[in-house]
């Protein structure tokens, strides 16, 4: 397990970044009540005050190969962040990725470096390109574009966006 250094001031212990498991429900549950409602909105696309039982159980599905995700937890061992892919069925080689971070942690790199440690799982079991499904008011896609995402579909308020995982390697 890779320590992750912080950006916050240096009270904070670095992170500590592992891979999430089935037997992980609990910390989806923590960092999900770490995130504001507008927060959960940006990532589920729909209002979401708690995760239901379902949903909890794929998201702590993984598999290491098509579900990959990584979770990023402080000093005391609380979530603050999971990244993940689940590559898609019709296109082994491509894989749809998404991340969250606690609202108190955002704007730290701590989403980036979960992205840049999934693009090189991804490569590693065959993956070579992501995509992303973003909702085009949060300013998360102009952000992506700034980075070398291309948009592949924008449709009403959403847009799918794509990378090669090598070039968030290189980043």
């Amino acid at each position: 397990m890779a320590a992750l250094p912080t950006y916050a001031p240096s009270t904070e212990p670095p992170l500590r970044i592992r891979d999430l498991g089935p037997a992980d429900e609990p910390l989806l549950d923590q960092l999900h009540a770490a995130l504001s409602p507008r927060s959960q909105y940006r990532r589920f696309h729909a209002a979401k005050p708690r995760l239901a039982p379902r949903e909890r159980r794929y998201l702590a599905g993984t598999d290491g190969r098509d579900h990959v995700a990584l979770v990023a937890l402080d000093g005391a061992g609380a979530p603050v962040a999971v990244g993940r892919f689940v590559r898609l069925r019709g296109r082994p080689e491509t894989a749809d990725i998404a991340a969250e971070v606690a609202d108190e942690r955002q704007s730290q790199g701590i989403g980036s470096d979960l992205v840049r440690r999934l693009a090189r799982r991804a490569a590693a079991v065959g993956v070579s390109r992501f995509t992303a499904t973003v909702l085009s008011e949060t300013g998360l896609r102009r952000s992506l574009v700034r980075r070398g995402w291309r948009v592949v579909d924008a449709d009403g308020p959403s847009a799918t966006l794509e990378i090669d995982v090598w070039a968030l390697m290189r980043a």
